[in-house]
C-alpha cells in the first residue's frame, strides 16, 4: 500500500528545497550596484556637457570683451635693433623679426559669402638676442605672442599668405584658396589656435599671414614696461 504524507512541508516553486535567501540578497544588491552607476554617469555625462557649454560660453564672451578693450590699450611704438636674422616659416625669408597673424576662414550659406575671422593676437619669431627701443630705452624682447595695433591700416611689410584645412575642403570653399598644410606642423606651440588645428579640434580652416621686419622697422604694439621688461598685452593679460 502506498501511503502519502499530507503534512509534508513542500515548498513546489523550489522543488522541495528551501528558498537561496542568501543568492537572491547578492543578485538584488549587484542590481542596485548597476542602477546607481548608471544614475551616476547619467548626472556625470550631463553636467560635463552642461559645464562644458558653459565654460565654452563663458570663454567666448571673456573673448569679445577683451576684443572691445583692446583699442583703449595703451600701446608701444619699437624700433627693432638686431644683428642677427631668422628664417620666416612660410616664406622663408630671413627677417629681423617676424609676425603671424592667424585667422579662421567661414563659408555663409545664407548670405553666400567667404568671411575671414582673425584673433587679435599674433605670434612673434626672432633671434636670440633681439632688443627694441622704446623712447630711447633698449628691451630685450621675450614674448611670443603680440597685439598689434591697427594691423590692417599700419604698414604692415606683409609678405605671404597661407591656407591650410584639417579635413576634405567644403565644396563652399573648393575654389577659395589652394591648400598648403605642409608648413603647419612647424609651427606648433606657436600660438592656440594653431595647436588646436593641428590636434584636429578645431579651427578647420586656417589662414596664416606673415610679415616681415627688418633691422630698424618700427613696430606698435599694445603693450606695457614693467620691471625693465616689455609686457604685451595678450588674451590672458588684457584685464
Amino acid at each position: 500500500m502506498i501511503k502519502f504524507n499530507l503534512n509534508a512541508n513542500v515548498n513546489i516553486k523550489n522543488n522541495g528545497s528551501a528558498p537561496d535567501k542568501k543568492g537572491l540578497k547578492t543578485i538584488l544588491i549587484i542590481c542596485i550596484v548597476f542602477i546607481a552607476i548608471f544614475i551616476i554617469s547619467i548626472i556625470s555625462v550631463t553636467s560635463f556637457a552642461f559645464n562644458s557649454i558653459n565654460s565654452l560660453e563663458q570663454r567666448i564672451d571673456d573673448h569679445n570683451k577683451q576684443a572691445e578693450a583692446i583699442p583703449r590699450l595703451p600701446v608701444l611704438k619699437c624700433k627693432i635693433y638686431t644683428d642677427n636674422t631668422v628664417t620666416a616659416p612660410l616664406s622663408g625669408q630671413q627677417s629681423s623679426l617676424y609676425l603671424l597673424r592667424i585667422g579662421t576662414v567661414k563659408y555663409s550659406k545664407r548670405h553666400r559669402k567667404t568671411y575671414e575671422s582673425f584673433d587679435y593676437s599674433m605670434a612673434a619669431g626672432y633671434s636670440k638676442g633681439t632688443q627694441v627701443s622704446v623712447n630711447g630705452q633698449l628691451y630685450p624682447i621675450d614674448f611670443k605672442l603680440c597685439i598689434v595695433d591697427n594691423p590692417d591700416t599700419r604698414n604692415m611689410p606683409y609678405l605671404y599668405e597661407t591656407y591650410a584645412t584639417s579635413h576634405s575642403t567644403s565644396a563652399f570653399l573648393i575654389n577659395y584658396k589652394r591648400n598648403n598644410n605642409q608648413k603647419i606642423p612647424a609651427l606648433k606651440n606657436s600660438h592656440p589656435w594653431i595647436d588646436s588645428f593641428i590636434e584636429h579640434n578645431s579651427p578647420n580652416n586656417l589662414i596664416l599671414n606673415e610679415y616681415i621686419f627688418k633691422n630698424g622697422d618700427s613696430l606698435y604694439i599694445k603693450g606695457k614696461i614693467e620691471n625693465n621688461k616689455i609686457v604685451p598685452f595678450v588674451e590672458h593679460m588684457v584685464q
